[in-house]
């Protein structure tokens, strides 16, 4: 636009522009040094912000949800369970064995302060079994089995005699089998029948198991990756030049998740900043084809996100899962106003307008659209940070700084940033520039076709409803898995859990359940062995441990019928019999100063995890899943449900933590916080568009756009079937804040602009705001080439979102309102 049309303008924002600009040309060198020492800042505070990345989930949720608060406070009580998993995989199961001795023995000859235990055999189980086993039967149980003894004892003495199996025949003998012992024992001492060999291998001994804990309180990435790699070391120092050696070696477990998650989330925000910073400087360069304007653009944003990032370590000191990508789309979205600008000056300047008018002309035509725009997204934002959800709210409030301060770094470092660089040498214009091309064909198909595009926006919006009322299944993605990183189900730690599932065929890490006092915690068992009961085989819950279930009720009762048993199997009967029948007899024979077993007497394996750092027993529980595998969101609330309802109804006197409970409290988290951001964010948007625009008319062409284009979102997540997780929920507060700059922009010029102007506000206007999503776009889209699955569906949803706003801003929204009449949208 030229000052002819000037008059339409707010005399007082004129003048006001000239002085401020004036002033800010005037003082350059000031300004730019101030900007250049507050960029240098917060570069360094953002590096040390990136540096602290916490890639845990359980970052994302609110301080004082009951799962974050259950882990806070028992932390401190409780043992750590983490550990790392290391997975040996051959088809030779006596190699395999040899070695996991001889890798054992090279990782527990690491540093104490990388290892503290190294599990890999069942010994001290069995041979608690063997000393203790029998214990663990009931009364009828042992009952039964001196039958069993009694009458194999028999079958032995007739067929001693010759003369006696003739008679007989060939009769089987009677059974010693105890495969009840297992299931007697509840499950504790399972790996005793299960790992009959004394090593953590499969039934068929082609993969083996090894259990690497680490030394208390040692968390983070940085020790988790270490260890991870100098595991990783020996394994492959070792195979190089054993015999043998087992074919893959796969790692799983806390450690090696965290290890590979944080790994991931660092490779995909280096491939983003990558493709961003390319990217956009390719569409800039494509668009302006001035170096001078592209250097001024990237030197304003720089200045605003390193201002944003350098804030954002001061005010959260760390970036989450849900965070650490937003220097992508700070950058896609706050580098919006400075190309307005420049649009709208250079759109002055190829007019003949010299650098000292083109500048405040610049800066007022462009002030309002952009203000709204940029300020439309960060309320966006800030909308999402009134939420508890951490994930949420510290996402809305660094994207509410960076929006703000990237339009504040526009309008206060490109005048002085421009008129240094053009001062010595002006920019040439005797070159028009290709965009126009573009938008003039948009132009002129609106105004051709006109009915036909009217025609596409109603079918689609009609396809849109059509699909959201179709939209069947979860609303909420349940899977977690599937928000992790691709190569984990391929070959990381999502794939080897599965393979230590099937070895183990339970969980490692159980849902503990931790009481004020031991009577407190015998209420919660009673409680939730009643809602086990009544849920009958629906029951969640396989088994529930405390240190009284580790030891065998009434021993006292069950030591005569022992002691009995124990004499009709001396030594010297138990060598007489049959190989096979010698080793089932003598495997849980008692000794002959049999005892009931004591609390010390259990394994440490066992014992250490039920007993408190202070040494306190009988306060904790162990909840165990009845199903192995992957817990999702259904199964978690059910887990949560009968688990939290227990303590409830026991008087509410305990704390619970563990992973299916945090599950839960984060889809609970979304279910209840991204509805009432997404509303918000709407209300603040309409709100800031009525109020600056200030006539009803322009304020609701805005909104009309804006909202087409969330419909037509919203339809094509539903045809695609896409499900929210705790990252793509924010897609859409923030599609209603970026979604705005599109419309608002056209809307206001064309109102600036009057009848008859739709043409040239789409060649100047159009193309510049057709280049602020293209720059969005690249943001979000460089994120589809993620690793984690959470980041790349953001990617793509959010994405769409900017298609659909701008194809309803440049091509609906003008064949409803602006053609073929081109009137006024004041009128």
């Amino acid at each position: 636009m030229s000052t002819r049309h000037a008059e339409r303008e707010s005399p007082s924002r004129d003048l006001f522009a000239r002085a401020f600009v004036g002033g800010l040309v005037r003082h350059r060198h000031v300004i730019l040094g101030i900007a250049a020492l507050l960029t240098a800042v917060g570069a360094a505070l953002t590096v040390s912000l990136y540096g602290d990345l916490r890639s845990e989930v359980e970052e994302l949720l609110p301080s004082t949800a009951p799962s974050v608060v259950s882990a806070r406070v028992l932390g401190p009580r409780l043992y750590d369970v983490n550990h790392l998993s290391v997975v040996l995989e051959g088809d030779d199961p006596a190699a395999l064995r040899r070695f996991a001795d001889a890798f054992a023995a090279r990782v527990r000859a690491l540093p104490p302060s990388q290892v503290r235990e190294v599990e890999y055999r069942s010994d001290a189980e069995l041979d608690y079994v063997r000393r203790f086993g029998l214990f663990y039967l009931s009364v009828p149980e042992l009952q039964t089995l001196l039958q069993r003894v009694r009458a194999r004892l028999q079958w032995e003495a007739r067929h001693a005699n010759p003369f006696v199996m003739d008679l007989v025949g060939d009769d089987a003998p009677p059974s010693l089998d105890l495969s009840v012992l297992a299931p007697s024992s509840g499950g504790a001492l399972a790996s005793a029948e299960r790992f009959k060999e004394g090593y953590f291998q499969s039934a068929d001994g082609k993969r083996l198991v090894l259990l690497i804990r680490p030394p208390e309180a040692t968390t983070g990435y940085a020790f988790n990756h270490a260890l991870l790699e100098r595991v990783k070391a020996e394994a492959q120092a070792l195979s190089a030049h054993f015999p043998g050696a087992p074919s893959r070696i796969g790692y799983d477990g806390e450690v090696a998740t965290m290890s590979e998650e944080q790994a991931s989330l660092r490779q995909d925000l280096a491939l983003s900043g990558v493709l961003v910073v390319s990217g956009v400087s390719l569409v800039l360069w494509l668009y302006f084809r001035r170096w001078r304007a592209l250097l001024s653009i990237v030197g304003s944003l720089a200045v605003g996100c390193a201002i944003t990032f350098g804030l954002t370590q001061v005010l959260i000191g760390h970036l989450n899962a849900n965070t650490a990508f937003l220097g992508s789309i700070v950058v896609g979205n706050g580098i919006n106003a400075a190309i307005i600008f420049m649009a709208r000056y250079l759109e002055e300047r190829r007019g003949g307008v010299s650098v000292d008018d083109a500048l405040p002309l610049a800066w007022s035509r462009t002030l309002v659209p952009t203000f709204i725009a940029s300020f439309a997204a960060g309320l966006a934002y800030l909308a999402l940070s009134v939420t508890r959800f951490r994930g949420f709210n510290q996402f809305g409030v660094i994207g509410g700084l960076g929006m703000a301060l990237c339009w504040m770094s526009a309008y206060v470092v490109l005048p002085p940033l421009l008129a240094t660089l053009e001062g010595r040498r002006p920019m040439d214009f005797s070159r028009v520039h290709g965009a126009a091309r573009l938008t003039a064909a948009l132009a002129r198909m609106v105004e051709h076709r006109r009915r036909f595009v009217q025609g596409v926006a109603l079918a689609l919006l009609v396809a849109s409803g059509a699909a959201i009322a179709t939209y069947r299944g979860a609303l909420v993605e349940s899977d977690f898995n599937k928000l992790r990183a691709r190569d984990s189900q391929r070959n990381g730690s999502i794939y080897w859990g599965q393979q230590v599932d099937a070895v183990f065929q339970t969980y490692l890490t159980p849902i503990a359940i931790v009481a004020d006092t031991p009577a407190d915690l015998q209420r919660v068992v009673a409680a939730l062995d009643a809602r086990q009961r009544a849920l009958g085989d629906a029951a969640p819950l396989r088994e529930v441990r405390t240190a009284n279930t580790l030891l065998p009720d009434a021993p006292e009762t069950k030591l005569p019928l022992l002691r009995e048993l124990r004499q009709l199997l001396p030594d010297s009967r138990v060598a007489s019999l049959p190989p096979d029948a010698r080793e089932q007899a003598s495997r849980y024979l008692p000794p002959v100063d049999a005892r009931p077993p004591r609390w010390e007497d259990l394994p440490p394996t066992l014992r250490q995890p039920l007993t408190e750092r202070d040494g306190t027993v009988g306060r904790i529980a162990f909840a165990y899943p009845k199903h192995v595998g992957t817990i999702d969101a259904k199964y978690g609330r059910e887990l949560t449900d009968i688990i939290r309802g227990a303590i409830q109804d026991a008087g509410g006197r305990a704390l619970v933590t563990g992973r299916p409970l945090l599950i839960t409290d984060i889809t609970e988290a979304i279910l209840h916080d991204g509805p009432r951001a997404t509303l918000l964010a709407f209300a603040v948007v309409t709100l800031l568009v009525f109020g600056v625009v200030r006539r009803p008319r322009p304020a609701a062409m805005v909104l009309s756009g804006l909202l087409m284009g969330v419909v037509w979102l919203v339809g094509l997540g539903a045809a695609l079937r896409l499900r929210l997780n705790f990252l793509n929920f924010v897609v859409l507060p923030i599609t209603f804040g970026i979604g705005v700059d599109y419309a608002a922009n056209l809307v206001l010029r064309f109102r600036q602009e009057g009848p008859g102007s739709f043409a040239r506000v789409m060649d100047d206007t159009g193309g510049a705001v057709a280049l602020c999503s293209s720059t969005t776009i690249i943001g979000y889209a460089s994120l589809i080439f993620s690793n984690n699955q959470a980041l790349a569906g953001f990617g793509l949803l959010a994405s769409l979102g900017e298609v659909a706003c701008l194809s309803a801003a440049l091509l609906a929204l003008p064949a409803f309102f602006f053609a073929p009449s081109m009137q006024s949208p004041d009128r």
